[in-house]
């Protein structure tokens, strides 16, 4: 709580963010916004939105919700334009403290600070190096988060990734990503959920931006050795992203485009959960998946690359089936693993279930970052 004559009020947050999608960050952030106390953390979020943009989901989606969020226009790149106005609101608003968790939003905080004397956290989901560029912006990030006065890792994983000599534990919190136990998937819970037998249809799911990191072209190679095997075995992706073309064109190459489906962005992630027997992540490196917490907490078998923070959710064995990653047959024998023994994978899901339910709580994790902008705030700069 700041004072002023005597009066009380609410820290002033103002959270940027660099992407319109309500996907996994998005979605923390407006369940955040659902449920952080107003009386103690004034939050708002603003939005960088193209002046070429049709739409704006996150903003339409806090919009719904009646809670605090602002269009801040953005012509690109690191322009004046957009740090200037981004100060106006820091202004208006009377921001303390300045939010970010993209490399741009990091950038663009810390130009704000040069104006204007706002602390910064950031939010780290994870590091994507697909080649040279992604390599750089990678390793720059990582530099900048030196200057943060307090960064929030999703993973204990992550923090191995970045060294204490470079940030120290007194600036870093690992503050997992969550679910919303209360309520996610709610109209789905009583539905009996099958165990598909050997000459049965099987539906894979693997849900994610479409993009080398995800390993989903090594997912339709090991999909492709088992289908001779198992001819009712079927893959669905659920997401957008620049390898579309170039899988579409791998599956044609390895004789199994009939068996696979794109089925792009998917607002209804529930009732797509609700219909698939396995969930299959590909990743080569991760944060800490939500699709692990999604997938587990409605009971779904989960297959999983061991990448990042994925063994903080799913427990070998006892709760889902993890494989190295980058391999195309420990994949493949994962995916074997479900489809010899589907009921054996089903109750681990359900114990996943359980697992979710006692360490992934979004109302945990709200109060946590919701504590860490009160400690900020009382500590002196």
């Amino acid at each position: 709580m700041n004072a002023s004559a005597g009066v009380s009020r609410p820290i002033r947050v103002l959270h940027l963010r660099d992407s319109p999608w309500v996907d996994g960050p998005g979605r923390t952030i407006l369940e955040t916004a659902m449920r952080i106390d107003r009386a103690r953390v004034d939050y708002h979020v603003g939005a960088l939105i193209p002046d070429t943009a049709k739409v704006h989901p996150i903003i339409d989606a806090l919009k719904a919700r009646s809670l605090p969020v602002h269009a801040i226009l953005d012509r690109g790149g690191l322009g004046v334009d957009t740090v200037r106005t981004i100060v106006g609101l820091i202004d208006r608003l009377g921001v303390e403290i300045l939010h970010t968790s993209e490399f741009r939003s990091n950038v663009l905080g810390l130009m704000c600070r040069r104006q204007r004397p706002v602390r910064l956290v950031t939010t780290a989901h994870g590091w994507i190096a697909n080649d040279l560029r992604g390599k750089v912006y990678t390793f720059v990030d990582r530099v900048l988060l030196r200057y943060f006065d307090q960064v929030i890792l999703v993973s204990q994983a992550m923090r191995g990734r970045l060294p204490r000599w470079w940030v120290p534990d007194r600036r870093v919190r690992v503050i997992r990503n969550a679910l919303m136990t209360d309520s996610y998937g709610n109209e789905i819970q009583h539905l009996p959920r099958r165990i598909p037998g050997a000459t049965q249809e099987v539906l894979a799911l693997n849900v994610g931006r479409l993009s080398p990191e995800k390993g989903q072209q090594v997912l339709l190679q090991a999909v492709a050795e088992l289908v001779p095997a198992y001819p009712g075995l079927r893959l669905k992706f659920a997401g957008t992203g620049p390898l579309e073309a170039q899988l579409r064109r791998e599956a044609r190459r390895l004789g199994i485009a009939e068996r696979v489906e794109f089925l792009g962005f998917i607002n209804d992630m529930v009732h797509l959960y609700a219909g698939v027997d396995l969930v299959v992540q590909s990743s080569f490196t991760e944060g800490l998946p939500n699709v692990m917490l999604e997938a587990s907490y409605l009971g779904v078998p989960i297959v999983a690359t061991d990448a990042g923070g994925t063994r903080e959710v799913v427990e070998h064995g006892k709760t889902g089936w993890l494989v190295i990653t980058r391999s195309k047959s420990a994949l493949a024998a994962g995916i074997r693993h479900f489809l010899e023994d589907p009921a054996a994978f089903r109750a681990m899901a359900m114990a996943g279930r359980a697992r979710i339910e006692s360490m992934y709580s979004i109302e945990e994790r709200t109060l946590a970052q919701a504590k860490c902008y009160m400690d900020l705030a009382s500590d002196p700069a």
